[in-house]
């Protein structure tokens, strides 16, 4: 179920379109070197990131392969592709994270 609902949030810039009574989804990515990180997907156009104690707040933009969410100050970014994602948080990449089964 997890991975159907990745795939429909990283299809939507192709023209697919998601059920929002699916929404809202939660998903906590496991990363290298012990990381993790949890995203909140209230809506299609939304990812709610937290990370570290901190909460932030992205909107969906252009990708050319897979979901791209970013916030307005360009600091934070989500970058998903099927059960992979990385996050850019004030500089540093969190890479190699999969999505908990």
């Amino acid at each position: 179920m997890r991975r159907l609902i990745l795939l429909a949030i990283s299809y939507l810039f192709v023209g697919c379109s998601v059920e929002q009574s699916a929404l809202p989804v939660e998903i906590k990515y496991n990363c290298l070197e012990g990381q993790f990180f949890t995203v909140r997907y209230p809506t299609i156009e939304t990812a709610v990131i937290y990370y570290l104690n901190d909460v932030r707040t992205l909107q969906q933009r252009a990708s050319g392969s897979g979901a791209k969410y970013q916030d307005l100050a360009g600091d934070t970014s989500l970058f998903t592709k099927g059960d992979e994602a990385f996050l850019e948080w004030d500089g540093f990449r969190i890479a190699g994270c999969m999505a908990e089964e």
